[in-house]
């Protein structure tokens, strides 16, 4: 599932910052260069506006699990994704609503929710 992930990385070092309707929503270079920290199952969805990333695991209380992850280090860094989780899947998508984009606080949770991922 996080095969050829580097766990540690700049991004997950960092503490995410309280939204507001003044941040600057990344750039497309800024953008390409923070995917690349990221696990390579995350894609841009909504225009590009949205990160996405679909985890395939074994059975409902595992998905339940990843769902339960990706809320808690929401809460831990005040900054929540959308969660959707069915019997094999979790899907976790982080954006910045109050600006609709994306600015780095996104990056920096789906940067600490591969970490989660890749030790668990």
């Amino acid at each position: 599932m996080t095969e050829g992930l580097v766990v540690e990385n700049e991004l997950s070092g960092k503490t995410c910052v309280a939204c507001h309707g003044g941040m600057p929503v990344l750039e497309a270079d800024a953008v390409a260069e923070m995917m690349g920290q990221l696990h390579g199952d995350w894609a841009l969805v909504g225009k590009g506006r949205k990160l996405l990333r679909r985890v395939t695991v074994k059975g409902f209380n595992a998905a339940h699990h990843c769902a339960n992850v990706a809320a808690w280090l929401g809460e831990q860094e005040g900054h929540h994704p959308d969660i959707r989780f069915g019997w094999g899947y979790c899907e976790v998508e982080f954006t910045t609503h109050v600006v609709r984009g994306l600015t780095e606080n996104d990056f920096i949770c789906a940067a600490k929710f591969d970490r989660i991922l890749a030790v668990a």
